[in-house]
This record gives C-alpha cells, structure tokens and sequence, in this order.
C-alpha cells in the first residue's frame, strides 16, 4: 500500500506523507525540516517522529517529510564505524614503540582516531535516545571543551573494555553511556566550568551539582534510569564507600532523589546485571584519566609519568574497582613505554617530598596576644584553615599569627571555631607573648649520587694525584668524599675495571636536603608595589617574572636594580617568604622508571645556570643545586608501578558485596 502511493505520487526514497501510519512506528527525521520559505531549520535530523510533531507539521502546511527507523539504520551504521574505530583504538594500544618510524605511526593513528570521532559522532549520536541526543548537542555549543572530553573519555571506555574482554555489545553500550556522563555542566555557569584556580568552597559545590544535573537531564519520568543517567549520576562515585570521597547518586543526593522522583539509587544500582555494574563502575576511571591528560582553564596537560602517579595514589585509596584499574594500568604502560626520556623536564612529584622544620633563633617582640602553630594544632584549628585554603606551612614557619588575624580569617573564611580570649584562656592558652619562634622549612629528598668516599679513593690510590692537582683535601675529607664527575674534569682518571675489581660501587644511596622557601615577589606583588611593565623591560626583568607565576627571588631582584624595603613590603601586606617549586631534568636514562636528573628551581634555565656558573654568578640556591648537589639518581618505580590492591573491598553504597 505504502509502496504504490510512492510510485503513485512519485515519492523519493526514503519520502512519506504524513498521513501515513508508518511514520508512528518507531521512525526519526532522515533530513531536517525547514521553516517554509526560510532557510531556517524548524526541526533537527535525527528528530524522533511523534504524533504531536505531526499535527504540528500538517498544521504549517508541510505534506511530505524524509523518514527512515531509528534502530535499524542507526545500528547497522554506528556498529560498522564503531568496529572502524577499534580497530584504530587495537593499532594505538597494542603498538610498541621500538623506534621513531614507529614513533610517528603511533601519531598517525592517533590522528586517524580523532578524524573517525568527527566524521562518524552523527552516527554513533543515533545510538543514544533522542532525549540525550538532544542534550549533548547544546553541551557541545555551551561548552566545547567539555563535549570533546565526553568523547574522548568514551574512548578510553572501549579500550578498557577491550583490555577486559569485554564483548562489542557491552563495549558499545559502555561508549554510548559515558559519552553523556557530563551532560549536567551545561547546567554550571560557564564562569566557573572556566574559573582559572582553585575553586573555593562555593563554586567546589556548584560543580558538584553536574551529577545531579546529568541526571535529572537524561530522567525520563514514569521509566526505569537507563545507563547513561545512571552514568551521569554515578561517575563520581568512589569504589570503596569512605566519607568525604566521591559525589553523586549514590551519596551526596541519594536522599534528594528519594524524595522528589521517588527514585532509590542504590536499590537500582543493586538490581543491575552485572554487565552494567561493571560499566557504570569503570566510567569514573575513565573520566578520570580523560580530565589528567586535558588541559584545563585550571591546569596544563599532564603527562603520562604524572597521571601515573595520581592514578595509583588514588587506586591505592580505593577510587577504582582493583580489576578495572589493573587492565588500565596494563594499557597505560604499553602506551607509555619511555616515562624518563633524555632532556624530559618534570615538576618534583611530592610524593618524593619529605618536608621538615627546624626552630631557628626566638626573635624578640613587643608583647602582642599571639597563637602559635602548636597551640593552634592543639586547639583544633588547623584543619579547618586548611580546608579553606590558608598555607599552614607559612603560620609555621612565621611563628604563629596574631590573634586578630586569625578572628579575621574565621570571619572571612566563615570558619566555625571560638577563638575569644575567653575560649583561649579557658583552654590554658597564655596569649600575651614578648618572643616568637619562626621555624626554618626544608626538603629531603632520597636518591642516590655518584660519589667516591675518602675511603674509596685510598683504596684507588688517588689521594696522592689530589694534592698533586691542589684539590682541599682537608675539604673532600670535610664533606666526605667528592664526585667522580669533578675528579675527571681535572684530568684524574678512573677505572671502571679497577673499581670492579675492588668492587667500589660509586653509586651510593643519599639524602638530598634543600631549601623549602626563600623570598620571592609574584607578579601581583610588583602591581601592589606600583612596578610596571616598561619598568621590568628596563631592568631585564620582565620575561621572567611573567613567566614565573610562583615568583621571581628578592635577591635576583635587587641585582636587577629592584629593592624593596621591609616597610614597603608590610605597607602593601606582602609576605615575601614563599614555597620553591623544584624541577628534574633528565641528564641521562636509565630506565623507565630510573634516570639521572639536574635538580632546578622552577624557572631556572639550565644553559644560564652553566654561564652563569662560569662567571661566579650564581645565587645561593643555584650554587647549592649546580654544584653542591649536582646530578643525582632517582627512581619511581614505588609511585608507577601497578600497586597492590588486594586490600579493596567494594563498598555497600553499591549495593552488592561483589563485582
């Protein structure tokens, strides 16, 4: 019957009257629909087909429209590009990089995958419902970074689906699910998707809200949450149930789902196959490892050495099913074979970082109601100025803070502690003091050097050639030995054959201790003492210190011609002692997991420590690191290497003691 009006009324294909009852029977628009006489689209491509959009078309004076079936068509389709883009994701993660040709193939498959997720996201979009369809659209016009992070995590989905064996159904599913995971941020102000820092405690809530959002967006009322709600609701959500970790449906607004859509979370979590409790469980990872490699308005990319290091910290703390993590793990260093390349420069992982404090000297002072560290400690207040982002660090290392500062960080803060002079004296704190001690902060480091003991070098009969060459015997003594590297440098030369023979490893373990502070000046604390730009150019400043946001060194300053008194500096409530930020430069690999680094501060540039070296220009700091320390041997396996997760149990939020 539909046929014959076709060829009747010389229908194209794919064309129908919308009189006629197929079009009622699970179809979507094949083309969109324009406003008559307008080149202005009244309805979408891909518009599901209901009997309201008809009437609303007959009404308009529209006869005809283009229609096809949303499963049939769309799964054939997505399923043959779907299979296209796993075999591009088998050729990325089962790539060896055994040298640069491959190197630059690796690239083009990168390359070749971005290009199948632009040409083919129509495509894979007629998986979904037309209801997530329609909000992931406007989420790629809100806010296009995070669009593109939907796809991208979607894809670390199939390849950790892949990894697990999981079968091509599930892996589709998986994708499809997580591509609308983030659907709730085009609900978040854009001023704080974009905020450039650390979010305070009011927009951290803001954010937190796109779960719910996610949700209530792909709710479709009076039908049971399919996937891709359960995904944006759940992809914060921590593996191990412990307080104060993870955010969603499961926790943060179980209760308000119970209440307005009488949905209980977790009893619909604990229902779920098993397929689709493994899935919603792996799209926190894979959100995850999606958000460490992208740059950020926050952050800059971060690379795989580093996004190691946090994702194990974080699976060891139980964000991740074990399973899941493992076969990502697995993924990752097949990836990244080379973490320590030669010339690499990379932050110091804090993890390496061992801080510590020593008292310096009790300075003398009019006496003023102050608290010290330890009291504050005592009283309880140290995690609540913490918590709101004050560097306890810094109210060490000062002594204490006066006590109407800290009434008025509790004010700004909106802090819940009692700090009156009544509360303090009832719990024994003398307030009135004439002397403060400041506390000296540095870092140890543990690694190991190149470094022959005086021991070592009686037994390569090499104390007489020191004397003969003046080097400070009495000095090499001092500190223990000397570097093999300045023995060679003055013509000394050593046999590797004779240190085998007496079998004197050079390589020896040591704790490298170095400075934590030192008196810095950021970029806002020149504007505040009226430094301007042409000011910096003047002074050979400018380049630095814009580059540098922790700061550029007093000292570096005053040999510019820029000094700045102690009254200047309280006049505009500048601190100047701040934290150094270190880097490691790779001199020489090792292996994955082990290189010979250059410790720098951040922001020293290796070619004019070297010049500056040679015209004795270098600054404390720089002397220390250049030639006190020199190169050093560390070794990260312990942050890199897959960790022991035996000890992780699935928490009850899930609703199930086993995944």
């Amino acid at each position: 019957m539909v046929n014959e009006k076709k060829s009747t009324l010389n229908f194209q294909k794919d064309e129908y009257l919308l009189s006629d009852p197929i079009l009622l029977q699970e179809m979507r628009l094949a083309r969109e629909i324009k406003i008559p006489g307008s080149e202005a689209i009244l309805v979408p491509k891909y518009a599901p087909i209901t009997k309201k959009l008809l009437q609303q078309l007959h009404k308009i004076g529209i006869a005809r429209i283009f229609a096809e079936p949303i499963y049939e068509k769309s799964l054939v389709a997505s399923v043959e590009h779907v299979e296209t883009m796993f075999h591009a994701i088998d050729q990325i993660i089962g790539f060896c990089l055994d040298d640069l040709v491959g190197i630059v193939h690796y690239r083009h498959d990168q390359k070749e995958l971005e290009r199948l997720v632009r040409n083919n996201l129509n495509d894979i979009q007629d998986l979904f419902t037309s209801d997530p369809t329609e909000k992931l659209l406007p989420l790629i016009h809100y806010h296009s970074p995070t669009a593109r992070h939907s796809i991208i995590t979607g894809f670390h989905m199939m390849a950790l689906g892949k990894e697990l064996g999981w079968s091509d159904s599930k892996i589709i599913r998986a994708a499809i699910a997580v591509f609308n995971h983030d659907i709730g941020k085009s609900r978040i102000k854009l001023e704080t998707l974009d905020w450039p820092g650390r979010l305070d405690n009011k927009k951290w809530k803001e954010i937190q809200f796109h779960t719910l959002f996610g949700g209530l967006l792909l709710y479709r009322r009076g039908k049971r949450p399919d996937l891709s709600m359960l995904a944006a609701l759940l992809h914060h959500e921590w593996f191990v149930n412990i307080e104060g970790k993870g955010y969603g449906g499961l926790t943060l607004f179980a209760d308000y789902l119970q209440k307005t859509l009488h949905l209980d979370i977790r009893k619909i979590v604990a229902d779920l196959n098993p397929n689709d409790l493994e899935i919603l469980q792996a799209t926190s990872l894979v959100d995850m490892v999606s958000a460490l490699e992208e740059r950020r308005s926050y952050k800059r990319e971060l690379d795989a050495f580093k996004v190691l290091i946090i994702m194990n910290s974080d699976a060891q703390l139980g964000h991740f099913n074990p399973r899941h993590y493992v076969a990502w793990h697995t993924i990752y260093q097949r990836q990244n074979p080379n973490l320590l390349p030669l010339g690499r420069r990379m932050a110091l992982p804090r993890e390496k970082e061992q801080r510590l404090f020593r008292p310096l000297s009790p300075q003398i002072v009019e006496p003023i109601p102050l608290l010290t560290f330890y009291e504050m400690e005592k009283l309880g207040f140290m995690t609540a100025l913490k918590n709101s982002g004050i560097d306890i660090e810094r109210i060490r290392r000062r002594g204490g803070l006066s006590l109407k500062v800290v009434e008025q960080i509790r004010l700004e803060k909106g802090l819940n502690f009692d700090c009156t002079p009544e509360a303090l004296e009832k719990a024994g704190i003398t307030l009135r003091k004439d002397r403060i001690i400041p506390e000296e902060e540095f870092i140890e480091l543990e690694a190991w050097r190149e470094w022959l003991t005086w021991e070592d070098l009686e037994r390569l009969e090499l104390t007489y050639q020191l004397t003969v060459l003046q080097f400070d015997v009495r000095l090499i003594r001092q500190e223990g030995g000397i570097r093999p590297s300045r023995l060679i440098k003055r013509g000394i030369r050593i046999s590797n054959q004779k240190l085998k023979r007496l079998a004197i490893d050079p390589l020896k373990k040591w704790t490298v201790r170095l400075p934590a502070s030192e008196n810095r000046l950021t970029p806002e604390d020149l504007s505040k003492l009226e430094v301007n730009e042409e000011q910096l150019k003047q002074a050979g400043c400018l380049e630095r210190v814009t580059k540098v946001k922790s700061g550029v060194p007093m000292e570096w300053l005053e040999e510019r011609g820029l000094s700045f008194s102690a009254a200047q500096l309280a006049k505009c409530a500048i601190d100047p002692i701040r934290k150094i930020f270190y880097d490691l430069l790779v001199t020489e690999e090792i292996h994955s997991t082990r290189a010979k680094f250059m410790i720098l501060r951040e922001g020293d540039d290796p070619k004019a420590l070297e010049l500056a070296n040679q015209h004795h220009e270098l600054e404390p700091i720089q002397e220390l690191l250049f030639n006190r320390v020199g190169e050093v041997v560390m070794d990260f396996t312990d942050l890199v290497a897959i960790p022991d997760l035996s000890h992780l149990k699935m928490g009850d939020h899930w609703g199930k003691t086993s995944c």
